[in-house]
C-alpha cells in the first residue's frame, strides 16, 4: 500500500511539474490587451486634459461617459450631456454605448482611475476614438469648468 501511494505521488509530481514550469502563455485576450497598452503608451495614455476635453465637447460633441456611482453623480454633479454607466456595469450595459465604434467618446470618473479602466475596456471592445479625462471630474471642477446638477 505504501509503495502504491509513493508511486502515485511521484507520478502526480511528474505530471504536474511541467504544467507549472512552462510559465504564462499568451491568450487572445492578453494579446489584445497588450496591443491596447502599446497604443495607450504611444498616445498620452489615452488621456485628455479637462480644458482640451471641453474644447472637444464644444467642437465635436462626443459621447460623454461617466463611470462613477449614482451617489457620486448625485452629490458632485456631472458633465452636461453625460451618460452614467458605473464602470462595474459597463459589460452589462453595452446597449447604452454608441453603436458606431468610431464615434468620439470621453470617459471620466472622480479622479481618473476608473475612467482609465473604462477607457481600456472600450478600447478592448473595438472603440477607436476614446479618451479619459485626466484627473476626472475633480480636475474638471478644479479647472473651474461647468458642472450640471
Amino acid at each position: 500500500m505504501r509503495r502504491t501511494l509513493a508511486t502515485l505521488a511521484i507520478l502526480s509530481a511528474l505530471l504536474l511539474v511541467p504544467a507549472f514550469a512552462q510559465g504564462p502563455t499568451p491568450t487572445p485576450g492578453s494579446e489584445a490587451f497588450a496591443a491596447v497598452i502599446t497604443e495607450a503608451s504611444q498616445s498620452g495614455w489615452l488621456q485628455v486634459q479637462p480644458e482640451a476635453a471641453l474644447q472637444q465637447i464644444d467642437a465635436i460633441q462626443p459621447f460623454i461617459l461617466d463611470v462613477r456611482r449614482q451617489t457620486e453623480w448625485d452629490q458632485v454633479g456631472h458633465l452636461e450631456g453625460a451618460v452614467l454607466i458605473p464602470v462595474t456595469d459597463l459589460a452589462t450595459s453595452l446597449d447604452k454605448l454608441p453603436s458606431d465604434l468610431n464615434e468620439p467618446i470621453l470617459v471620466y470618473c472622480a479622479a481618473g482611475t476608473r475612467g482609465f479602466y473604462g477607457t481600456l475596456y472600450l478600447k478592448m471592445l473595438g472603440y477607436t476614438n476614446v479618451k479619459n479625462i485626466a484627473g476626472g471630474i475633480g480636475a474638471w471642477v478644479n479647472a473651474g469648468l461647468p458642472v450640471a446638477h
